[in-house]
């Protein structure tokens, strides 16, 4: 999710083309968000120990972003935000663990559908 978070964003109407081709996988999914309606569900509707882990939280606001989120296949956004399977931030700093938690989402995912 793109939003306006710092100084140098505000500017943005949408996030520099370049940013987004740093993720390849065409399973990840990128949208801008003007408003951090996003936020606001997140911080509503995630379990505290899940939205510490991909939001900034002080005495003012809570705003998720630079953050990556892994659901198994098939997770549907229904009546509530769903609660990842995985995630964390910042990205820089988890994108490690994220590749290591992916190859493990996707082998759970290939065991259960071989059942």
């Amino acid at each position: 999710m793109w939003e306006h978070v710092t100084p140098s964003d505000k500017d943005l109407t949408l996030p520099p083309s370049a940013s987004q081709f740093r993720i390849p996988d065409r399973r990840a999914v990128q949208f801008w968000d003007d408003q951090r309606a996003l936020s606001r569900t997140m911080d509503y509707e995630l379990p505290f120990d899940t939205l510490k882990s991909v939001a900034d939280i002080d005495s003012n606001s809570v705003i998720a972003w630079d953050c990556i989120a892994l659901y198994r296949p098939g997770r549907r956004w229904e009546q509530v935000f769903p609660v990842p399977d995985w995630a964390g931030r910042p990205v820089s700093a988890v994108a490690e663990t994220m590749r290591v938690r992916l190859r493990a989402i996707e082998r759970e995912a290939s065991r259960d559908s071989a059942r």
